[in-house]
């Protein structure tokens, strides 16, 4: 099993909310949420445009860029072992208040399979487009 997703959302968190600590606790209780077992500490630095961080799980990481300017949000979780979409898709909107977002998932077992999604008010929805799968 090899999952991809992939998540660029427009957030309303509060400034003041998010620094490198938060970041790291947050990354660590996500990892905790999907049941995965960290391969190492979340390190989550800051830089010229935002926030970098990345967790390592034992089956694969979960990345993030936060854009402070824009207010936007790049996120990833890569796995081998299966997650729930819904409860990732939830956390994150409980740490960074989730206006709205572009959600892509890869099954890369067998093509890949990609399914684009849309998380709005609260719900993660299949948008109607076809999809790119190759065979």
């Amino acid at each position: 099993m090899h999952h991809h997703l992939i998540v660029i959302a427009k957030v309303n968190t509060a400034a003041d909310s998010v620094n490198c600590d938060s970041l790291n606790n947050m990354l660590s209780e996500l990892v905790k949420e999907i049941r995965m077992n960290k391969l190492f500490e979340p390190i989550v630095v800051y830089g010229k445009y935002g926030y970098t961080g990345i967790a390592g799980i034992v089956t694969s990481h979960i990345a993030f860029h936060y854009f402070e300017n824009e207010k936007t949000l790049h996120f990833d979780v890569y796995s081998c072992k299966e997650y729930d979409l819904g409860i990732v898709m939830n956390f994150l909107d409980s740490f960074w208040n989730v206006d709205k977002a572009d959600v892509v998932f890869i099954e890369r077992d067998h093509g890949p399979k990609i399914t684009e999604m849309a998380y709005v008010g609260k719900k993660l929805l299949k948008r109607n487009t076809p999809s790119h799968n190759n065979k």
